[in-house]
């Protein structure tokens, strides 16, 4: 505790950090230079004994105090990789577009900083401090790291201003970039032709997980998100709240989320959309049209926030209703099991077209093509056509078995007694019974 009281003592003192720093007794996690008792002399002055301190990770820069001497310190550091390994860096006050005609120097050394960070080998997190909008340099010089660093894997720039034009240059950048994996543009003027560039980028980028798009004025422009949804398969997190999705938007995305395999969490908030889209969303993650439209949905996100729309709150239920199966489901696999299982109970006559489904069908080679057409399988034939086989077998005669209704167990007790659902059958994977039988976790069917 009395470290720590003087550390955050130091916090506000240049005297005592330059002593901190220099001692061999305490160490220092992170090193903050933005309060208003740190002139350009005493930032000057604290860089010195910080390039041989080697226990700080995070540091703060305010750009408004930092002068040509500071920055090539800096650089020095950042580039030459000299000094203290930084993990993350944190630069505030950087130049804006209001003063372009007095600030030339400025510029020049906030470019100098950040391009410096293109040979760094340690910086994993640059985080740029909200301002009101970033000089046109600025983007530049972050889409200019963005080509080499292999090793910066989080990028905020949260509220920093940034325009179509410059969003455009950042995801020419992100589109070859194998290193970022969280992307923060919320709260940026980005509008449609800006988030046109990010999902053409999220559409090349294949290591991109989370990436958050609140307020960056999005409408008809979201249809380029839609479609890259479609196509990538790195994304776990997207948040595009607050922005104006309406129906058409929000049902193309449903679709997308059809094809998608890595989504986790989803926010729609505070957008434009009303039951015609929810009504969509909740179709995507649950169909009981039939058997097919049922796996052919999403059964991997487990987070869907839809709240602050033009939605009553029994519609918010009925969607979050499937949802329940994604999120407290341990495995794909399960939730295919539970979704498949409430379609057969939901009426006899889901069971009974579910037989029809697979009438003629004599061995486990013909049942996954019957059943998924000339839609492209993921993995071998032979593992999935066992997992299916599996899958439609413990559905049907145990599951079904279980209800109490008389006209369902004769249905359940018919079924047994074909060659399709032979209760005398061995598991190819093991010799256990079907009911415990460690087959292979069932793998989404609708993707490569």
């Amino acid at each position: 505790m009395a470290d720590e009281a003087i550390t955050e003592e130091a916090s506000s003192s240049p005297d005592l950090l330059m002593e901190l720093l220099s001692s061999e007794e305490l160490t220092l996690d992170t090193v903050d230079l933005r309060p208003s008792t740190f002139t350009t002399s005493d930032i000057r002055n604290v860089l010195l004994p910080l390039m041989t301190n080697l226990s700080i990770r995070v540091l703060y820069l305010p750009m408004d105090r930092i002068d040509l001497v500071c920055a090539k310190t800096i650089t020095m550091m950042t580039m030459k990789n000299v000094g203290p390994p930084f993990e993350e860096l944190h630069l505030s006050n950087l130049p804006s577009e209001e003063h372009t005609d007095s600030e030339p120097t400025s510029r020049k050394i906030a470019s100098m900083i950040i391009s410096s960070l293109k040979q760094n080998k340690h910086i994993k997190k640059l985080h740029i401090t909200p301002q009101a909008v970033l000089h046109q340099s600025i983007p530049s010089s972050i889409a200019s790291i963005l080509y080499d660093n292999t090793v910066l894997t989080s990028l905020n720039l949260r509220g920093c201003g940034i325009s179509h034009a410059g969003a455009t240059k950042i995801s020419c950048a992100l589109a070859s970039n194998a290193s970022i994996t969280v992307l923060d543009l919320s709260n940026n003027p980005i509008g449609n032709a800006g988030i046109c560039s990010v999902g053409l980028a999220l559409e090349l980028n294949s290591t991109i997980q989370k990436l958050k798009l609140s307020g960056t004025n999005i409408s008809q422009g979201g249809e380029a998100m839609v479609e890259a949804l479609a196509l990538n398969k790195s994304l776990e997190v997207l948040d595009m709240s607050r922005n104006s999705l309406d129906d058409v938007v929000v049902t193309k995305l449903a679709r997308s989320l059809k094809l998608n395999t890595s989504l986790r969490q989803l926010s729609l908030r505070s957008n434009s959309f009303s039951t015609i889209g929810a009504l969509c969303l909740s179709l995507a993650l649950y169909d009981p049209k039939n058997l097919q439209t049922v796996l052919d949905c999403n059964h991997t996100i487990q987070f869907l926030d839809i709240d602050s729309n033009q939605l009553s709150s029994e519609c918010i239920m009925h969607t979050n209703k499937p949802l329940r199966w994604n999120a407290l489901s341990g495995t794909e696999n399960e939730t295919i099991r539970k979704k498949v299982s409430a379609f057969l109970l939901e009426s006899e006559s889901n069971y009974l077209s579910f037989r029809d489904y697979f009438e003629g069908t004599t061995t486990v080679q013909h049942l996954l093509p019957n059943m998924l057409g000339s839609i492209p399988v993921r993995g071998s034939m032979n593992e999935n056509s066992t997992v299916m086989y599996y899958l439609v077998k413990n559905l049907a005669v145990h599951s079904i078995t279980a209800t109490s209704r008389p006209d369902a167990l004769s249905v359940a007790k018919k079924s047994s007694s074909d060659s399709m659902f032979s209760t005398d059958d061995k598991c190819n994977e093991c010799a256990k019974d079907d009911n415990t039988c460690a087959v292979p976790e069932f793998v989404n069917v609708n993707n490569n």
